[in-house]
């Protein structure tokens, strides 16, 4: 299922609604905060999970600040590019940035000329929400699971193909790891997004493909696509009958989360961020938001600015030893 803008923006004024956050009075970080209309940049093109997940994030702090929130997307490398705008953004309060598991913890292992570092430039704010990936295959792969799909690749070295929605994503990197626990070697093909990932896939001329679940529960069940795992470490409640990678393949302890979060540019003065994090973490804990969430197949999982921090260095770590186990640069 692609996640149309149409569809989410419909969304926007019950999200948007005082009501949703319920509390009393508007609060500033500081005099004279916000004092114009907040941009917050989603670093990925219309249609998908974070476009989703930025127009809500968008909606929740529009529904408190008292100045309009725009939500921005600037699509392209991964995330980089909007992370990068970011970044580059005067340090006021007025600029956020939805933080995505590709921009901010994959890509600087990745980009041995990136423009920025996602973890000194930007600065944690509060983490939204998560989602697992998937592992879905062709209608006609002739494989009915995903240890069965796996097999079929050891026969045929290097002759499968995984699409991702891009160099650097989630969905590549998600690949390349079960590729070594796995001890395959499918070829990865990149793609600008997933919609046209998802295009290709269904006309057959993709053997499988690593991407956020979301998108593909519909089709899958429609019996177009075979959806083969979910990458979450218990199966997902979205489709419950769909096993997880460590159960499908034998892997135990195969587990990664796809995760979206708040960052701000460095320099941001502290009681805004401390004011963007309570409003997150109030607004994602909101039965409005965790019901508009979950019909995209995504679980709010807020997290405090110490905790998000804690968790972008343990994720900052792991992908970096997957990028260099598999020696991959995108320069």
């Amino acid at each position: 299922m692609t996640i149309h803008r149409r569809t989410m923006l419909t969304a926007l004024p019950r999200l948007g609604g005082l009501p949703l956050l319920a509390a009393p009075g508007l609060l500033r970080a500081q005099p004279g905060w916000p004092s114009r209309p907040v941009r917050v940049i989603i670093p990925f093109p219309p249609g998908a999970s974070t476009d989703a997940v930025g127009r809500t994030t968008a909606a929740v702090l529009g529904a408190r600040l008292g100045q309009p929130v725009v939500a921005e997307n600037r699509g392209g490398a991964g995330g980089n590019i909007g992370a990068e705008a970011a970044a580059r953004s005067d340090p006021d309060g007025h600029t956020l940035l939805i933080a995505t598991i590709s921009a901010t913890t994959m890509g600087p292992h990745l980009y041995t000329r990136l423009g920025y570092d996602p973890l000194r430039d930007l600065v944690p704010v509060a983490r939204t929400c998560h989602t697992p990936n998937c592992v879905v295959a062709r209608a006609d792969l002739p494989a009915a699971t995903l240890r069965e799909a796996l097999e079929l690749a050891r026969s045929r070295p290097g002759q499968l193909t995984y699409g991702s929605p891009g160099n650097g994503t989630s969905g590549h990197l998600i690949g390349e790891s079960l590729n070594r626990s796995a001890g395959v070697s499918l070829q990865h093909v990149p793609y600008r997004g997933t919609a046209p990932l998802l295009t290709d896939l269904l006309a057959g001329r993709l053997d499988l493909v690593h991407d956020n679940l979301p998108a593909y529960l519909p089709q899958a069940r429609d019996g177009k696509l075979k959806l083969l795992a979910v990458t979450s470490a218990d199966r997902w409640f979205s489709a419950p009958e769909v096993p997880t990678v460590a159960e499908a393949a034998g892997l135990e302890g195969f587990a990664a989360m796809i995760w979206w979060g708040v960052q701000a540019p460095a320099g941001t003065p502290a009681p805004i961020i401390a004011q963007v994090a309570a409003i997150i973490e109030e607004g994602f804990a909101t039965s409005a938001v965790r019901d508009r969430l979950r019909s995209f197949s995504i679980e709010p999982a807020p997290q405090g600015t110490a905790d998000f921090a804690r968790h972008l260095d343990a994720e900052y770590r792991r992908w970096g030893e997957v990028v260099r186990a598999a020696n991959i640069k995108l320069d």
